[in-house]
């Protein structure tokens, strides 16, 4: 995950107010992604619920 300017190519998802960005091939690769953020931690978390071991 990376902060960057909009491509025309990109696929964008907003939640929350917040907005993403996605390059085609990780468009491809979101499927069910989720995406927290825990306040107390000031941290986010991404996981891939269909795959094992998938968080960052």
């Amino acid at each position: 995950m990376t902060l960057d300017e909009s491509q025309a190519q990109d696929r964008q998802i907003e939640a929350k107010g917040l907005r993403f960005l996605f390059d085609p091939f990780a468009a491809s690769q979101i499927d069910g992604v989720q995406i927290d953020y825990d306040e107390f931690e000031d941290d986010f978390s991404v996981r891939v619920p269909n795959v094992p071991q998938s968080s960052c």
